[in-house]
C-alpha cells in the first residue's frame, strides 16, 4: 500500500472486487457484449456482496461508508475490461440512486432503497433529451400537477440502464422559470411510460442505452422526489458524484490497459529471446 489515504480495509475491498471481476465478469463479458446488456443475476451478486450501496444508510441495506471508500470501489471495479458492465453498475450506484438517497422521504426510501442496494431493482436517471444534453436547464419534458397526481410528457435520450431498468429518476419542467425543474420517481410499467427504442452504440455494448417516452404518464403526487422546482439544484449536486465516479473509471481502465500492455510486451520479449 503506497498511498497515505488508503487503509487496509480499502485494500481488502479492492481485492474483493478484483476476485469478483475475475470470477463473475471477465469470463462472461464477451457474451454480454453480444447480448447488449449486463445480466441481472450478476448485479444481484454485487448487491449480495454489499457493493451496490456503499455510501447509503445501513438502515436501507447500505454500507455507511465514506466517499473515499466508494472511490476505491469505482476504481477497482473499472479494472474490468468491459466498460459496459462498469458503467451499468456506476450509473446505478453513483448517478441514479443517490437522487433517492439524498432527497427521498422516509416512505420513498423504505419503498425503493432496500431493493436498490440488493440489486433487485436497477435504477436509471433520465435527464438528457434530444435537444438538451449538458444544458440541463434546457429540458422540455414537462410535469403538470393534476389533483393527486403528476402527468409527465416528453422524451429522454441516451439513458443508461434505460431498457432493463426498474426505477427511473426523471427530471421534468414544472414551471416557466428557466431552472424550475423537479425530479420524479417513475417505475417501469407505469401507464404512459415506454422505452421508445434501444440505441446502438460503437462501444460499451454490455450497457443498455435507451430512448424513453412519457405520453400522459401519470404518477401519484407522492412520487415527486425532493422539493418542487428544486430539481436543477439536485442534478447539479449529484453531477459532482458522477464526475468522481467517472474519473475513477478512467483511472481504473487506464491502469488495466497499462497492465495488459506491459504483459503483452513481456511475453513478446520472452518469445523473441527464445528464437
Amino acid at each position: 500500500m503506497d498511498n497515505i489515504y488508503l487503509t487496509p480495509e480499502h485494500e481488502l475491498l479492492r481485492e474483493q472486487v478484483a476476485r469478483f471481476i475475475a470470477r463473475e465478469v471477465e469470463p462472461h463479458g464477451a457474451q454480454w457484449e453480444r447480448d447488449g446488456f449486463t445480466p441481472r443475476d450478476v448485479l444481484r451478486k454485487l448487491g449480495a456482496a454489499g457493493m451496490l450501496g456503499l455510501m447509503f444508510s445501513p438502515q436501507y441495506g447500505g454500507g455507511g461508508a465514506d466517499a473515499l471508500t466508494n472511490l476505491v470501489f469505482a476504481e477497482a471495479l473499472s479494472q474490468s475490461t468491459f466498460g459496459g458492465f462498469i458503467v451499468t453498475v456506476l450509473v446505478h450506484t453513483d448517478m441514479a440512486s443517490p437522487h433517492l438517497h439524498h432527497a427521498g422521504t422516509p416512505e420513498q426510501l423504505a419503498r425503493w432503497m432496500p431493493r436498490i442496494t440488493t440489486g433487485e431493482l436497477i435504477s436509471a436517471v433520465a435527464i438528457t433529451e434530444p435537444s438538451a444534453g449538458s444544458d440541463v436547464a434546457g429540458i422540455r419534458t414537462r410535469a403538470r400537477r393534476d389533483c393527486d397526481r403528476w402527468v409527465l410528457n416528453g422524451t429522454k435520450l441516451f439513458i443508461t440502464n434505460g431498457v432493463h431498468g426498474d426505477v427511473y429518476f426523471v427530471a421534468a419542467r414544472t414551471g416557466e422559470a428557466r431552472h424550475a425543474i423537479s425530479m420524479f420517481v417513475v417505475e417501469k410499467g407505469t401507464p404512459g411510460f415506454t422505452v421508445g427504442r434501444a440505441l446502438d452504440k460503437t462501444g460499451w455494448l454490455s450497457s443498455d442505452t435507451a430512448e424513453l417516452v412519457f405520453d400522459d404518464c401519470c404518477i401519484p403526487a407522492n412520487q415527486l422526489l425532493g422539493i418542487e422546482h428544486e430539481g436543477f439544484r439536485s442534478v447539479m449536486k449529484n453531477f459532482q458524484t458522477e464526475r468522481i465516479a467517472l474519473s475513477a473509471m478512467a483511472v481504473g481502465h487506464a491502469t488495466q490497459a497499462l497492465k495488459l500492455t506491459l504483459a503483452h510486451l513481456h511475453d513478446r520479449h520472452a518469445w523473441r529471446a527464445a528464437l
